[in-house]
């Protein structure tokens, strides 16, 4: 049977929501960095453009050893805004990334301008391995989900500030 997982993922980054969105998106697309500043992320099969119906298949690389592979399929667009996905592969499931600006009190540390990105998954392993362990080891899968999450804010913020920062993502699935 299936284990079932629900992430939120929240970053404040420093920066004017466009330009975060930008950095997203040449990830995803053809001729943008696979790996360049999300380590633990991979995107093996790019899609032509971001729009509904367009697919991708995104390798994860656990910091415990494993790969997760799964393709996503766009269910809803607004550029800048929102990216929804269903994804097949080892993880089944949806997931929403949403871009904006950041309100009082949430903007980037130093201050100025400031944008949120959330990434929220719901979703069940299908590799029988990880269903059979789930009862054990769930802590460790959550944990190597944060691991991933706070790599990838750490190299996006630092992608954006030209500089080295720490990550402040907690990477701690909704409850």
């Amino acid at each position: 049977m299936p284990a079932e997982y629900s992430f939120e993922s929240r970053w404040v980054l420093p920066g004017p929501p466009e330009l975060v969105w930008r950095e997203l998106e040449r990830t995803l697309l053809p001729g943008g960095p696979r790996r360049a500043w999300w380590p633990g992320l991979t995107v093996t099969m790019p899609p032509r453009r971001l729009r509904v119906g367009e697919r991708m298949v995104v390798t994860v690389h656990a910091p415990l050893g494993y790969r997760l592979r799964v393709l996503l399929e766009v269910t809803e667009i607004d550029p800048g805004r929102t990216l929804a996905a269903t994804s097949t592969g080892d993880l089944r499931g949806v997931g929403r990334l949403s871009v904006a600006a950041a309100g009082a009190g949430a903007t980037a540390s130093g201050g100025g301008v400031g944008t949120v990105v959330v990434f929220e998954w719901d979703v069940q392993t299908r590799r029988p391995w990880m269903n059979i362990a789930a009862w054990l080891l769930r802590p460790v899968f959550e944990g190597a989900h944060a691991h991933v999450m706070r790599r990838g804010e750490a190299g996006l913020r630092a992608r954006l500030a030209g500089g080295r920062s720490e990550p402040r993502n907690a990477g701690n699935p909704r409850i």
